[in-house]
């Protein structure tokens, strides 16, 4: 992973971590989504162009961004 990638997942877990209203809730999710869109075409067209290795780069960076979702649904469930 570049280390771009990882800062960019790390401030996206702090601002999580620190969100405190809905309304911020709601804005991280949104980031995530359009990030996981953009990495979903950007695979789409790497397994079309038969560039395995780079199809396999894209799906460990969209892992990442599922952990965040699950993370923001767990963040959304009343204890």
């Amino acid at each position: 992973m570049d280390s771009q990638f990882l800062m960019e997942i790390m401030e996206i877990n702090e601002k999580l971590a620190e969100a405190q209203s809905e309304t911020a809730m709601k804005e991280i999710e949104s980031i995530v989504r359009a990030k996981q869109k953009e990495l979903t075409d950007s695979v789409s067209r790497a397994f079309e162009g038969d560039d395995f290795e780079k199809a396999k780069e894209l799906l460990t960076k969209m892992r990442y961004f599922s952990n965040i979702e699950e993370k923001i649904k767990l963040k959304k469930i009343p204890l």
